[in-house]
């Protein structure tokens, strides 16, 4: 029995030993000392201590296995809905628990690839729900959300940097001046580029000439 059992698994290509969840963890375990796009299927199946082919029965390709980790990163993060407050506020919400969830795995960011997880698809459709809660246009909403999602990728470059790394000290000796943090300087960019939305919802007047004319 035992040996048609490992048969029958070997067929599959799925041992009972292991699953996604076991994979993401040791994913997320070799991102502590590197980046998610370092981490290689070899590299992965010896910290699991499986054949490599075995990986590639979850994950067939780089692509999936990416999607697998960052969905993983970014199910937490909730979207506000119309309830949870003004449009401003749901936005803000969204925006610091995306940048939370992030950055417990500083080795992960998004799909340079281009690719989209599912999640990352779900956050970006609450985005853009918002946007239009808020009354942006389908096409004023996309490009709302390219401002907040540069913001973003921006700011999780910064938070994944070494302490070292000179893009890091650039920061600090910015901000040293008046003691702030990243977290100070990633609050006033946010909510700087939300008060620009507020903006151009809601452009003000010209205002009337005072000159006199001339007789």
């Amino acid at each position: 029995m035992a040996l048609e059992e490992t048969q029958r698994q070997a067929q599959r290509g799925r041992p009972r030993s292991l699953t996604e969840e076991g994979i993401v963890k040791a994913a997320l375990k070799l991102t502590a000392s590197s980046h998610l796009e370092d981490v290689s299927m070899r590299a992965l199946a010896q910290e699991l201590g499986v054949p490599v082919m075995t990986i590639y029965s979850y994950v067939p390709n780089r692509e999936a296995f990416y999607e697998l980790v960052t969905d993983h990163v970014l199910r937490t993060v909730a979207v506000p809905g119309p309830s949870e407050g003004s449009w401003e506020e749901r936005l803000l919400q969204l925006e610091r628990d995306a940048r939370a969830a992030m950055r417990k795995y500083p080795g992960v960011k998004f799909n340079r690839r281009g690719g989209i997880s599912p999640e990352a698809a779900r956050l970006t459709n609450g985005v853009l729900s918002i946007l239009e809660d808020a009354g942006f246009g389908r096409a004023e909403a996309r490009l709302a959300f390219a401002s907040l999602f540069t913001l973003m990728v921006g700011q999780i470059e910064i938070d994944s940097y070494d302490e070292s790394a000179a893009s890091t000290a650039v920061i600090e000796s910015v901000t040293q001046t008046t003691n702030d943090s990243s977290d100070v300087a990633f609050e006033f960019a946010l909510n700087a580029v939300i008060e620009g939305l507020k903006i151009l919802l809601n452009p003000k007047p010209p205002a009337k000439s005072s000159r006199r004319r001339s007789r």
